[in-house]
């Protein structure tokens, strides 16, 4: 099924200036990202990981989150499956999480030497997949700025869903 065409081969009715039959966006885009982050998954694995606990090795890394609430609004996950990640990455050495002494109910994450070391690996399996993802928008950083313009654009013209996913900064997040 092309993008811009339908399943059945029928042209629809363009006088809106939307073929109805057409796929709609949001579809190609959830297939899209799925079928890419598969991938990456795929591709993470390899190192023994997943996209998520690069996901959250990136965002403790970065130093932004100093605590468990923190590091799921970051990651743009609710905290329960952020524990439920948490957990296994200490089961395995990689995160040690300790209570604030101030303050029991808040824990703060660490990343072991473990953690860092598989963070290194992790690190230079992502640019290596972002590479291929850039030569596949296009040769250009013009057309790599361009494709995130469009997801931007994309982005701020839906509502939310009541909380921000994205971190500060990047396209579509509207705390920029």
């Amino acid at each position: 099924m092309q993008p811009s065409g339908r399943a059945d081969g029928d042209p629809g009715d363009t006088a809106q200036g939307v073929n109805p039959g057409a796929v709609p966006v949001a579809v190609a885009m959830w297939h899209s990202v799925h079928r890419v982050m598969r991938a990456f998954d795929a591709h993470l694995s390899e190192q023994g990981a997943t996209w998520q606990v690069w996901h959250i090795l990136l965002a403790v890394h970065q130093g932004t989150p100093a605590t468990q609430r923190e590091l799921a609004q970051a990651v743009g996950i609710r905290e329960a499956t952020l524990t439920h990640h948490l957990r296994g990455m200490e089961d395995k050495g990689l995160i040690v999480r300790s209570r604030q002494e101030h303050n029991r109910r808040v824990q703060r994450i660490e990343v072991t030497e473990a953690g860092e070391a598989l963070f290194r690996r992790l690190k230079k399996e992502a640019i290596e997949f972002d590479r291929t993802l850039r030569g596949a928008i296009g040769p250009g950083e013009d057309d790599v700025d361009a494709f995130f313009a469009t997801l931007g654009r994309l982005a701020d013209s839906v509502p939310d869903g009541g909380r921000d996913i994205l971190p500060e900064g990047w396209p579509g997040n509207r705390r920029r």
